[in-house]
């Protein structure tokens, strides 16, 4: 067994201690209003930060405020001599999760000022509801054996010569990673000590190998490396591999786990996390989240996934797996505004039935974008190559990707990376409830041998660059086409001009930073190519 070190950061998690024995099963959510008196203050934050995520924060310019502070420990101490147990706390959130001492009424306490709220989050377990994922089995040679199609799709053949990831870390929020590290398709990952650390959110000190085997499956569409059988998006990033879900039933205290897991993810300075995990309904039916809820950041879940994005990381989450149900629609927190939700399509380009929907008239559009998740290629729960169907895959394999951009445009806040793979979409600007944007073409953020980023057209006959560009585009032509015209993402034309054989250069230096669409025709052919300047 692998064990790592936990660093002195996280001694707090470490403090909290989950179901006493004179808890009766109940866990409840204390909203507190005030960091007042806290001992910790954003002029130090190494006391609750790592180094990585401090600098992560100043390369984004992003700066360090009161959500950062972790929940006053005076406060915790007044909340158990009432006779709570705190089992973690949300330092986001402001708020502390905790059982109660038996033969107490939590509605008879005399709670504090500093006491906003509180509710139940899990009550006394009931029977659990049927299966949380869907894995529905359905297997091209070469290096990325029968992983090429999901790779393909989005040019990750391309993307990977010139980044897989290395020195991007990822932390994979999901249900469990059994036998994760004692798989082949791991070897390299644990070889080269790339898996930074693991916990487990649903019962700390627990070890997340021993657990359900989904998070595995996740974990192989990103860094499984068995060349001539499976490749994952990102096969040299880092992971920290943190479980938040319990497969055993559905309350939405397991959205509280996945709060605090993403905070964890920031505190020791993630770039990406990715999250095959949603909520939307529970055992106990008087918990469900209702329609009017997913407006994108009402939901506690939500806005923790949006301020994620705000602190600098790339949030990527599976959009959910109830297209082919009476609700249909996605769930939290992929439905949050910020965030990057990713529907599942098949090898063929076509969405899957199951796929997650979109809200009809919603405010902020989702899906935001589709990757392969019908017949995706995964590590199975014993340890082969073989085939499964879910968001939950289309997800981290869009993940991997965005480690890969990440990589290669290190200067980029979050929600640029975000914005730069939605405007990647086929679809683009053109948003579906099922597709979002559409398929992501990660080729058109490659930089080349020369410094250029290029666009090359599958016929060879075409090619233009740089793109993204700064101020001039150069055409190769061989006699395919006669002019090109320049419009803008709404369709617009704001330039035109003759381009020949060879070599043509266009100034547009006159533009606005933003994406463009340039139509060349010919006499027998019109291509249409996506450019953005920057």
């Amino acid at each position: 067994m692998r064990i790592k070190r936990i660093t002195t950061i996280f001694l707090l998690f470490l403090s909290m201690h989950i179901f006493g024995k004179e808890s009766n099963g109940n866990i409840y959510w204390i909203q507190l209003n005030t960091k007042a008196g806290t001992p910790f203050s954003v002029d130090r934050p190494e006391n609750f930060l790592s180094e990585r995520s401090i600098e992560r924060r100043n390369r984004q310019s992003i700066a360090i405020d009161s959500t950062d502070l972790p929940v006053n420990p005076a406060l915790i101490d007044s909340l158990k001599s009432l006779g709570f147990n705190a089992i973690n706390t949300s330092k986001w959130m402001n708020g502390v999760l905790a059982t109660l001492n038996n033969g107490l009424i939590i509605d008879s306490l005399p709670y504090p000022s500093f006491v906003s709220f509180y509710e139940l989050r899990k009550g006394t377990p009931l029977k659990s509801v049927s299966t949380k994922f869907e894995d529905i089995d359905s297997l091209t040679e070469s290096y990325y054996g029968s992983s090429t199609d999901q790779v393909t799709m989005l040019n990750g053949q391309i993307m990977h010569n010139y980044s897989k990831g290395e020195g991007v870390h990822i932390a994979v929020i999901d249900a469990g990673f059994l036998n994760a590290d004692k798989y082949d398709a791991f070897d390299s990952l644990f070889l080269q000590n790339r898996v930074l650390g693991t916990f487990d959110f649903v019962n700390p000190g627990n070890n997340v190998y021993n657990e359900y085997h989904h998070g595995t499956a996740v974990l192989s569409t990103m860094a499984a490396n068995l060349p001539g059988a499976i490749i994952g998006t990102a096969p040299e990033a880092s992971y920290w591999l943190l479980r938040s879900e319990d497969v055993s039933s559905e309350y939405p205290v397991e959205e509280d786990y996945w709060i605090f897991a993403t905070e964890f993810a920031d505190s020791v300075g993630c770039d990406v996390v990715n999250t095959s995990l949603g909520y939307t309904v529970f055992n106990d039916s008087t918990f469900n989240h209702n329609y009017g809820q997913f407006t994108g950041d009402s939901l506690r879940i939500s806005k923790a996934a949006n301020l994620a994005v705000d602190k600098g990381m790339v949030m990527i989450c599976s959009a959910g797996n109830d297209g082919g149900t009476t609700w249909k629609h996605i769930a939290a927190p992929a439905e949050a505004k910020n965030v990057l939700a990713v529907a599942a399509v098949s090898n063929t380009r076509n969405i899957a039935g199951f796929s997650s929907r979109g809200f009809e008239g919603a405010l902020v559009p989702k899906p935001d974008v589709a990757a392969m998740g019908s017949g995706s290629t995964i590590i199975s729960s014993d340890g082969n190559v073989s085939q499964s169907s879910g968001t939950s895959f289309s997800g981290p394999i869009l993940a991997g990707m965005a480690a890969c951009l990440v990589k290669l445009y290190p200067e980029k806040k979050a929600s640029e990376i975000i914005q730069m793979i939605r405007q990647a979409g086929h679809l683009y600007p053109n948003h579906s409830n099922e597709y979002g944007y559409g398929i992501p073409n990660f080729n058109l953020y490659i930089e080349d041998t020369t410094n250029t980023v290029s666009l090359i057209i599958n016929d060879e006959q075409l090619k233009i660059f740089p793109n993204p560009f700064s101020s001039e585009i150069k055409i190769t032509n061989s006699e395919q086409f006669s002019s090109v015209d320049i419009q803008t993402s709404q369709g617009k034309n704001i330039y035109s001009t003759k381009i020949s054989d060879g070599n043509t250069s266009i100034n547009l230096s006159f533009l606005p930073k933003g994406f463009y669409v340039a139509t060349l025709k010919g006499n027998n052919s019109i291509k249409t190519i996506k450019l953005l300047k920057n």
